[in-house]
């Protein structure tokens, strides 16, 4: 049945029929008047302090629950400050529906005030993007945006010019499952699945790698019946700390940076790995440890369900196009009763044997004394705090020097989307709006921030946006003073020459409580875990700062990502690489 509706009503009703409940931005006058409807349409709006954050916080939000956030900004200027967020998602292969007011229709390409070509300036970080060229194409837009969010796994947009609020039309009411699907895939063909058979059949020890497309696709069970089928362990990718139950025997942890060196050791040794719901990001399998672990020689089945993934990175021998899941399910039902070369045996027992040295090797490096506390006993601390309280606690961690080296310690989880990584832009400053999209999807949760203070620079107004919210997640500070990832690029190839990374910083513990947050300054070890553990049984937002040894820094991002500086002219000779430590 048709009705009549305004072009405010339609976006909001929209939104409405597909089940948003919140949307994050800054108030602006270029969508005030379907901001009018938000409270009669059960429409929360979450007010943040800067757009960035208002993506990002979208952005999280979606990662935790598998359906898209959504964000809004001013034209002009509250929309280029959603652009990090809007990228990040990308690559994150988030759901996100970005929407971005725009001038009147009449003044597009005049150079109006707070005018830029929105269109243009996203296209490169979304999926798919309309703009409401009439009113009457509102709800169109809104329902194309969703469509495209769900099936293509990542960040859209709607623009929308300031005239296309006003005016009344009649439409007809759809409901989600009348204009699109739920964005899962099935199966690959059966030719490709007997193909990867028989390369199993004939391997003696199997590595399986479980990625994104694994927490998208709720593979959790399916991979651990291939596992003890193959009686191979499973190695989560980097990034996807949750993409297999940790506490599975055949769970061996992360790959790639400060991850787990048993999972490197481990793939290392394989003749076979089957990459279940992963690109295979090149950065997540440079070496560690002083192990090259992706090996050259081994065969690779791979599993995306985006085919241009497939073959991309790595030479693959067998790829495998669908949803994760359900390939997983296909590989297990086409090896059951098969005859298998493998020693299970054997295998459980080497993947005991490295499990058990790699967790003595990470509990000595992180059992260290001193004041200011060393990063990996401060890390130590806050990950056994955690697990001690055996709650679903979600984990999201920022980018830099120890937020980054959380990858070895917080490895085992027991269910999907409890892993919120920075993700492939490496956007520092990025941990805590995140976690507050995430909190605000599981308010009865546990949730920790891990970030280092120059990231924490760059968002810590958002604790007035949790404070108003009520928003209780806990965010653990790393204070050690430095820009600690690029402070290690200069100790490594610049001669320790320390330029533009030190940082002078206020009390942050005192900041947050000048906004109405808990905070505590830690400078001595044994206090972390009674701090972390009072923090996450609170009802407040908490901020806990550890004062970290600045001297103490873990390993570099990439050591292949600089060279030793060469200088030419006399007068910069003496900047050349640096000598020998001998």
């Amino acid at each position: 049945m048709k009705r009549q509706i305004s072009g405010s009503e339609a976006l909001v009703e929209a939104l409405r029929i597909e089940g948003v409940r919140n949307i994050c931005g800054i108030v602006g006058s270029a969508f005030m008047d379907p901001l009018d409807l938000f409270p009669e349409a059960g429409i929360r709006f979450i007010q943040v302090r800067h757009e960035q954050s208002a993506a990002l916080m979208a952005e999280g939000y979606a990662r935790a629950t598998g359906v898209p956030g959504v964000c809004i900004g001013q034209n002009g200027p509250g929309i280029t400050n959603l652009v990090t967020g809007v990228a990040s998602a990308c690559l994150n292969h988030t759901p996100l529906v970005v929407l971005t007011p725009a001038v009147l229709s009449t003044g597009i390409g005049t150079g109006a005030f707070q005018e830029i070509d929105q269109m243009r300036m996203l296209a490169p970080v979304v999926k798919w993007q309309m703009q409401v060229n009439r009113p009457d194409r509102m709800s169109e837009a809104i329902r194309g945006a969703f469509r495209a969010a769900v099936s293509l796994r990542g960040p859209v947009q709607v623009d929308i010019p300031r005239d296309a609020y006003y005016g009344v039309w009649e439409e007809e009411a759809m409901q989600p499952a009348e204009y699109r699907i739920d964005g899962r895939y099935g199966g690959a063909p059966p030719d490709a699945i007997s193909a990867a058979a028989r390369i199993i059949q004939g391997a003696k020890r199997v590595a399986i790698l479980a990625g994104l497309g694994a927490v998208d696709s709720d593979a959790h069970d399916a991979i651990a019946e291939l596992a003890e089928t193959l009686s191979a362990p499973v190695a989560c990718v980097w990034l996807h700390n949750d993409a297999f139950r940790g506490s599975h025997p055949l769970a061996v942890g992360p790959i790639g940076y400060q991850g787990s060196e048993a999972a490197m050791r481990l793939l290392a040794e394989s003749d076979v790995i089957v990459a279940l719901g992963t690109r295979l990001n090149a950065f997540g399998t440079t070496p560690q440890y002083g192990v090259d672990f992706f090996p050259r020689s081994a065969k690779l089945i791979h599993n995306s369900i985006n085919p241009l993934e497939l073959g991309a990175l790595r030479r693959l021998d067998v790829g495998l196009l669908g949803d994760c899941r359900e390939v997983t399910r296909q590989l297990t039902a086409a090896l059951r009763g098969q005859p298998l070369a493998v020693d299970a045996a054997a295998q459980r027992a080497r993947i005991e044997q490295l499990k058990a040295e790699w967790s003595r090797k990470l509990a000595d490096m992180s059992h260290q004394d001193g004041a200011p506390i060393h990063p990996r006993r401060a890390l130590w601390e806050v990950s056994r705090a955690v697990a001690a309280l055996q709650a679903d606690t979600t984990v999201v961690a920022d980018v830099g020097n120890v937020s980054g080296s959380a990858n070895a310690y917080f490895a085992s989880f027991e269910r999907p989307r409890r892993w919120i990584a920075a993700g492939s832009l490496g956007g520092i400053g990025v941990g805590f709006p995140t976690a507050l999209g995430v909190k605000l999807a599981r308010p009865g949760s546990p949730v920790l921030a891990l970030v280092g203070d120059g990231a924490w620079s760059m968002s810590m107004q958002e604790v007035m946006t949790a404070v108003r919210e009520k928003l209780s997640l806990v965010t653990v500070i790393f204070n050690n003073t430095v820009y600690g990832a690029e402070r290690r690029n200069q100790y490594d190839f610049f001669g320790e020459r320390y330029f533009y990374t030190d940082l002078e910083n206020p009390s942050f513990a005192a900041i947050a409580r000048d906004m109405g947050a808990a905070g505590v300054t830690i400078d001595r070890p044994e206090d972390i875990a009674q701090a972390v553990s009072e923090a996450l049984g609170s009802d407040q937002p908490s901020v806990i700062e550890i004062m970290t040894d600045p001297k103490a820094l873990n390993e570099p991002y990439r050591r292949d990502a600089l060279k030793m500086p060469v200088r030419v002219l006399d007068k910069y000779r003496k900047y050349s690489a640096p000598p020998s430590r001998g």
